[in-house]
């Protein structure tokens, strides 16, 4: 559902001439760090929604408009203003109750480093190693209505039986009890992290489904079989090793049915390479601070 929303809607975008409209506040930045119109309007789309975020991404890189290198800098960009909407969308109605104010806030805190290390980190490449925009003048016209949505049938029906293949495909490893067997190795991971174990309870819980993670993280707290700082290392830990799962769910069919297959490999590897690298040295961090 979202997938079509999201092929529409940039269709919509870049035929009823939109994109001139949203970039002209954004120009003066954007220009200053060499971002197009084309990779700045796939990075908010993106914030948004990823699944339309992807689909705008894919237009125009089919179009010619965007190259990998941009395609790959345009994910990364709106990462710590995707996790500050998240904040209220999600940690604070739903983290918070379940792990308690002093878990919660410094998770918050943890995620929204990792998203702003993740954007100026985009920033500062693009700026030293994409070449100066010189079309930032007035948007094209675009073909009208009839245009975008003939645009949006013709790419729907390229795209749309890939995406059910690859989510059926991704539906039956999660149901079928598969990614649960990735949990085992959290086991021996709370051992050299010096966890108790009660830990790979949650990590185990965590890859399955996040929430349910969350909960079983707090009722294990306030029984005392893990301190906050155990927590909070827990769900870190158990957050990487939730990677494969979560963008097997939620990235793998969106992107290898709307970009080449190449692409599509490299865009994922390097989603969760980016998120699991970030990830590890927060946790090596926090595994050598103080208690």
């Amino acid at each position: 559902m979202y997938l079509c929303i999201g092929v529409v809607a940039s269709n919509l975008v870049l035929e009823l001439g939109l994109a001139g409209a949203i970039m002209g506040a954004l120009r003066r930045f954007t220009g200053w760090f060499h971002l197009s119109d084309e990779l700045t309007s796939g990075a908010i789309a993106r914030l948004f929604s990823p699944s339309a975020g992807y689909a705008v991404l894919a237009e125009m890189h089919r179009k010619g408009r965007m190259g990998t290198k941009e395609v790959l800098l345009a994910t990364m960009l709106p990462s710590f203003p995707y996790e500050l909407i998240r904040v209220f969308r999600f940690y604070l109605p739903v983290m918070l109750p379940l792990v308690g104010a002093q878990v919660a806030f410094k998770y918050i805190a943890i995620k929204l480093g990792s998203g702003l290390v993740q954007s100026t980190s985009a920033l500062a490449y693009a700026r030293l190693s994409l070449p100066e925009v010189e079309n930032h003048g007035a948007a094209p016209p675009g073909g009208g209505l009839r245009t975008a949505l003939r645009n949006s049938l013709r790419t729907l029906m390229r795209v749309v039986p890939v995406f059910l293949v690859a989510y059926l495909f991704a539906s039956y490893l999660i149901d079928s009890g598969a990614m649960e067997e990735i949990a085992k190795y959290s086991q021996p991971l709370t051992s050299a992290l010096s966890l108790p174990g009660a830990s790979a309870v949650v990590m185990a819980t965590q890859v399955v489904n996040v929430v349910a993670g969350f909960a079983i993280a707090g009722e294990l707290a306030a029984r005392g079989m893990l301190t906050g700082r155990e927590v909070l290392i827990t769900l870190i830990a158990g957050l990487v090793l939730s990677l494969p799962r979560i963008h097997l769910q939620h990235t793998v069919p969106a992107v290898f049915s709307l970009f080449p297959r190449r692409l599509a490999t490299l865009l994922v590897l390097f989603r969760m390479g980016v998120e699991a690298s970030i990830m590890l040295g927060i946790l090596m961090l926090l595994l050598h601070l103080p208690p």
